[in-house]
């Protein structure tokens, strides 16, 4: 059940977690107490959808990236989106020119609806049509993140689809296979790895340089920090 949005993180919020991540590191130029630890990659995401707070989320980046800000590469800040069309659209009409990552997890409309209600709104075709339009640009790979839920979408259909959408629509992809990681109250269970690797396998056997794929492997999901799992149970 989706949650609640209690509001967005100002342009300062999102500044000041990447600056406290720093702090803690020991990554400015004055500290050397962790001397080879640095801050080297930036995803935007959930809790929440960045692309509702597109503003704030522009202006984030336009000061990480300027030389009296934290100076850092286009080519290492993601955007990660559930699917939110005019978002994407603003990025490239603002030529926002940082990573893409989509969060598909089916190959169709009606199997996408009931697990993302975001695909109500913006349903696949839009996406795919957004997706190519950032993806115009030289050397845009965007990253697809597709979970795998045991017996809802990880068919050998279901690879053959999603390999058929996305070459059909000539984007330049990369497939994030994820194992699904349960949660407390959660009506999913996790794919099998033979499944997953027979998933994988349906994908790279296409041989297809515009479509790559790879397993993302859960880390902390037995104490529930891996992807999806992080949430606290307590709010003051």
């Amino acid at each position: 059940m989706p949650k609640k949005i209690l509001r967005n993180l100002t342009t300062t919020e999102i500044l000041a977690q990447i600056m406290v991540a720093k702090e803690s590191l020991g990554d400015f130029e004055h500290d050397d107490v962790y001397a080879n630890r640095r801050v080297t990659h930036l995803v935007f995401m959930g809790m929440g959808e960045p692309l509702y707070n597109y503003h704030n989320l522009r202006q984030a980046i336009e000061i990480l990236r300027e030389n009296d800000g934290l100076r850092l590469s286009k080519r290492r800040m993601t955007v990660s989106t559930a699917g939110v069309v005019p978002g994407i659209l603003n990025m490239v009409r603002d030529n926002l020119d940082v990573n893409l990552a989509v969060s598909l997890h089916a190959p169709n409309d009606a199997l996408r609806s009931q697990l993302m209600d975001v695909n109500k709104l913006f349903p696949i075709k839009d996406l795919m049509e957004a997706c190519v339009a950032f993806g115009s640009r030289p050397a845009k790979r965007i990253t697809f993140e597709y979970v795998m839920l045991n017996g809802v979408n990880d068919r050998f259909e279901d690879a053959e689809e999603l390999y058929q959408l996305l070459h059909e629509n000539k984007i330049h992809s990369f497939v994030n296979l994820i194992p699904f990681n349960p949660w407390p109250g959660s009506s999913f269970s996790t794919s099998s790895n033979n499944r997953v690797h027979a998933f994988h396998r349906v994908l790279d056997e296409k041989n297809d340089p515009m479509v790559r794929c790879a397993v993302r492997w859960p880390k902390g999901r037995d104490i529930g920090a891996a992807c999806g799992q992080l949430a606290t149970s307590l709010q003051s």
